[in-house]
């Protein structure tokens, strides 16, 4: 007979890019994200004693059979030590679905490798420990880096920082100081585009080793995150809205002037941060964009001026032929049952 468990795991926004990695998995500078609430990956382990000798690893996404995905998984958890006895005892098989569409940039690798350690943790005798999040946190860092945020919310920091008590590359950990002004964030994301990437985020981050912009980058990076550590402790939400804009620019401008460069963001992209920055001027209220690793825009507000700016996401942005819209809002991460 199986055992079950299940995981619901958020995917995250970076506010502060991490862009370039080295060695297993690190960072080449820090990062610090919003952990998002409704866009989750929700994932079902069945595991049941092993009838043969070698590992058994089967997964399904939305019911359908992804081999490709479960070898992935399959590599990754024989690379970890700790899921050595679960490996050596039973066969796998997992069941997961996305609130969200994948491989469209709003981090679902985050999302399901999150949720993927957390599960295979949980059901490993290694479970049993003091710190379950922050192992959690390390492995699913090595299936995915920005995995490691999305077990704190509604913000985290991954990637050492001077001065910063308890930051590391190898997990990330929370951002507890937070005003008021930040406690209840917004994040209505809009699906520009739903198709997966061209040119994946693995590739992405090798093309950052040999950039001719990257030192700066990982200084302008490191220096972002520490400034918005301290915004979010003030509540300075002009100051917030700089450093958001400014990271979500540098990322994308990051892939335009890479050795192999190449263009994620969409023409509809561009017309709707313009958009959002003449409705800021025009109304002075709080209202911000940022980018993943893809064409998507994601507005950020506080909640207390989200009856002000519906108008404009129900007006402005219907001519853009949007394939969808995600209403979403801080989270305070992942759950196991």
């Amino acid at each position: 007979m199986s055992q079950i468990i299940t995981a619901r795991f958020p995917s995250n926004i970076a506010l502060v890019k991490y862009w370039g990695k080295h060695g297993n998995q690190l960072p080449c500078n820090a990062s610090l994200s919003m952990t998002l609430s409704r866009a989750h990956t929700e994932v079902k382990l069945y595991y049941t004693e092993k009838k043969g000798k070698d590992a058994q690893l089967e997964y399904l996404f939305e019911g359908q059979p992804n081999e490709a995905f479960g070898q992935r998984v399959l590599r990754y958890a024989q690379r970890q030590p700790v899921f050595a006895d679960l490996l050596y005892n039973f066969d796998l098989r997992f069941e997961s679905k996305n609130s969200f569409p994948h491989s469209a940039g709003i981090a679902s690798s985050a999302s399901a490798f999150a949720a993927i350690a957390a599960i295979l943790l949980k059901a490993s005798p290694a479970s049993d420990t003091d710190d379950f999040i922050r192992l959690a946190s390390r492995l699913a860092r090595l299936g995915s880096g920005s995995a490691c945020r999305s077990f704190y919310g509604p913000f985290a920091q991954w990637g050492y920082l001077e001065g910063i008590n308890g930051s590391s590359d190898e997990f990330a950990v929370p951002v507890t100081d937070i005003h008021d002004n930040f406690k209840q964030l917004r994040d209505t994301i809009l699906i520009v585009e739903d198709e997966p990437k061209k040119v994946s985020s693995s590739v992405g981050h090798g093309l950052m080793k040999h950039h001719p912009f990257a030192r700066s980058r990982f200084a302008q990076a490191n220096d972002h995150c520490m400034k918005m550590i301290s915004v979010l402790k003030n509540g300075d939400f002009e100051a917030f809205i700089s450093i958001t804009e400014r990271e979500a620019l540098s990322l994308h401008a990051m892939m335009m002037t890479s050795g192999n460069y190449y263009l994620l963001i969409k023409p509809d992209t561009v017309r709707i941060i313009e958009q959002v920055f003449q409705f800021r001027e025009a109304t002075g209220l709080p209202l911000c964009f940022t980018l993943d690793a893809g064409p998507n825009v994601h507005l950020l507000y506080p909640e207390s001026v989200r009856d002000k700016v519906r108008p404009f996401l129900e007006h402005y942005l219907q001519q853009y032929g949007l394939k969808s819209v995600i209403d979403d809002q801080a989270g305070v991460g992942g759950e196991i049952y």
